[in-house]
C-alpha cells in the first residue's frame, strides 16, 4: 500500500467519524427536545378532558351584565355569542361585569393640520364572579385598538368610526373570552 493510499484511507475514516459524530449530536439534540416536550403541560383550552373542567359548558354559564352605551353593547353581544355560539345559555353560574370606555386619537397630521387617520381604543375593565359563593375568579383590563381613515364626507367619517369601534370591540371580546376560558380551565373556578 502506498502512502497516498494510506492518506486516502485516513481521509475516509475521518469523514466517516465526522458523519457519526453529527449523527450522535443530532440524536442527542432530538432526545433533549423530546425530554423538554414531555415536560410541557400545555393542553387545549376548549377540549373536554376526562375528570377535568368543561370550559365550553362553564363559558355558556356566564351571565354578562347589561351595559349602557353602543360600544359596550357591542362588546357584550360579542361575548355572549362567543360563550354560547348563538345557542341557549346554560343556567348562570358565573356573573361577568363590564366597564367599557372608548377613545378616539388622531394618528398624524397633514400640512393643513388635518388628521387623515384616527385610532379607536376600546378599554374594558371586567370581573368574573362565581354566583353561588361571590368569589372573584378573574379581574382584569383589556384593550382593543382599530384604526380608520377620515375623508371630507361626514357620513363616511361616522360610518368608518363605527366600523373601527366594532372591530376594536370584537378584538377585546375575543381576548376576554380567551382569558376567561384559561381561568376556568386552570381550575380557579370551583
Amino acid at each position: 500500500m502506498s502512502s497516498s493510499d494510506r492518506g486516502l484511507d485516513l481521509a475516509r475514516a475521518s469523514a466517516g467519524a465526522g458523519r457519526l459524530s453529527r449523527l450522535v449530536r443530532g440524536g442527542l439534540v432530538a432526545l433533549t427536545l423530546g425530554v423538554l416536550a414531555s415536560a410541557c403541560t400545555v393542553q387545549p383550552v376548549y377540549m373536554t378532558i376526562a375528570n377535568g373542567p368543561n370550559v365550553a359548558a362553564d363559558l355558556s354559564a356566564v351571565q354578562v351584565e347589561d351595559v349602557s352605551d353602543r360600544v359596550g353593547q357591542e362588546v357584550r353581544n360579542n361575548l355572549i355569542f362567543g360563550f354560547t355560539g348563538g345557542g341557549n345559555p346554560a343556567p348562570p353560574r358565573y356573573e361577568l361585569s363590564l366597564r367599557v370606555t372608548s377613545a378616539d386619537a388622531r394618528l398624524g397630521f397633514e400640512r393643513d393640520e388635518t388628521a387623515p387617520a384616527y385610532s379607536v381604543t376600546v378599554t374594558v375593565a371586567y370581573e368574573l364572579k362565581e354566583i353561588a359563593t361571590g368569589k372573584v375568579i378573574l379581574r382584569s383590563l383589556n384593550r382593543g385598538v382599530a384604526s380608520y381613515d377620515r375623508s371630507n364626507q361626514a357620513f363616511a367619517n361616522q360610518r368608518a368610526k363605527i366600523d373601527a369601534e366594532n372591530r376594536a370591540a370584537q378584538s377585546v371580546a375575543d381576548d376576554i373570552q380567551l382569558r376567561l376560558a384559561a381561568a376556568l380551565a386552570s381550575g380557579k373556578a370551583s
